[in-house]
């Protein structure tokens, strides 16, 4: 065989050699990825589920990070970003969320932390009131960049200004994952106690 030929084989195996793709688990008929690549970093799938049940779903909700978890203190103390995903499943009214965030940054907050807490607090309400429903199909996404803070996107974009203290995190998270969750059999699924299986090495 010749250089040239060789070399035409080789090219022609690169070209089309599969490439391993994530896998991906099926939730209320949202495809949700077992992993995903954020700020150079790897995340893993922790858990995921289904707001409301089977019979009034509401939202779908997804959460990584770099080490699996088992409760919220435990989400908190993971080095390196986090993500949590809610893709609705039909028209969801932010009311609810906006109350527990607003509930779970002043339960994270000591007495003297509430006053550089409120600029936060406007920010927050004014995102919101800009997005009192979310729509089917529509995703809002909570990103936890250590550098930056809690960055919220909805429909692909950038609600406002990043929240650097972590409370606003805490508050977050504490909705779906905190001791008085919105829904607490969806608090289990994505703590991996139940629904969604675990992600390797757990």
């Amino acid at each position: 065989m010749s250089l040239l030929k060789a070399l035409l084989l080789v090219t022609l195996a690169s070209v089309f050699t599969p490439v391993a793709t994530a896998a991906s688990v099926d939730i209320g008929g949202i495809s949700i990825d077992d992993s995903v690549a954020i700020y150079n970093n790897t995340l893993r799938l922790n858990g995921a589920g289904l707001a409301g049940g089977a019979k009034t779903p509401h939202y779908v909700v997804n959460v990584y990070a770099r080490a699996p978890f088992s409760n919220l203190d435990e989400l908190l103390k993971t080095p390196g970003p986090k993500r949590l995903v809610v893709t609705a499943v039909r028209d969801l009214d932010t009311g609810g969320i906006v109350k527990l965030f607003t509930r779970g940054v002043n339960d994270a907050a000591t007495k003297g932390d509430i006053a550089k807490l409120v600029p936060g607090l406007g920010n927050l309400e004014n995102i919101f009131r800009a997005n009192k429903v979310i729509r089917k199909g529509e995703v809002m996404t909570m990103d936890w960049v250590p550098i930056t803070g809690l960055v919220i996107y909805i429909g692909g974009k950038v609600q406002g200004a990043p929240f650097k203290e972590p409370e606003f995190f805490r508050g977050a998270m504490s909705i779906w994952m905190g001791d008085a969750p919105m829904d607490a059999p969806l608090r289990d699924a994505l703590l991996g106690r139940a629904g969604t299986p675990p992600p390797s090495g757990r």
